[in-house]
């Protein structure tokens, strides 16, 4: 009967690490692009996100924020940092659409745009953008206004980079 016991408890233990050792979060494969732009030398970092901001209103884009990790950077290095800027922008509707059809989709929301200045001095507007076969796998609704949302984004980048208004 020990020796029952004995590999009884040596059989639990180790189930127990097993599972513990077990990761229990889900991955999934999903394709994403980076894309990039960079602002005019004519045109003002400052400049930059305000035509940023501009063309998001014009596509009914509302800013939901903005992380000014330079700051962070600095005040936890003691050291200036090359400004970076990470503005955060949401179509309300379309995520419910895209939330309805997949809540995977929320991993992309809100949307974000970033403004950074690198370590020669050139400005760049740089933005996750989902794979198009991804937005194509959604239903038509949703995936119309996925595709409506990308093109505003492209837009913006485009505009901030330019300082258009």
């Amino acid at each position: 009967m020990k020796k029952f016991f004995m590999v009884f408890a040596l059989l639990l233990v180790s189930i127990s690490q097993s599972a513990l050792a077990a990761d229990p979060l889900s991955y999934f494969d999903v394709k994403l692009q980076i894309a990039r732009i960079q602002v005019q030398d004519s045109v003002s970092f400052d400049d930059a996100i305000e035509s940023l901001k501009l063309r998001a209103n014009q596509h009914n884009l509302k800013f939901v924020g903005v992380s000014q990790i330079y700051k962070e950077i600095a005040a936890l290095t003691g050291q200036p940092a090359k400004r970076m800027e990470i503005f955060s922008f949401c179509d309300g509707l379309t995520a419910n659409k895209m939330l309805n059809a997949d809540p995977m989709m929320i991993a992309f929301m809100p949307c974000r745009i970033a403004i950074l200045e690198d370590a020669s001095g050139k400005r760049w507007v740089v933005s996750m953008m989902m794979d198009l076969k991804l937005v194509k796998g959604l239903p038509v609704e949703a995936r119309k206004s996925a595709e409506q949302v990308m093109f505003a984004m492209k837009d913006m980048m485009v505009a901030a980079s330019k300082g258009d208004i």
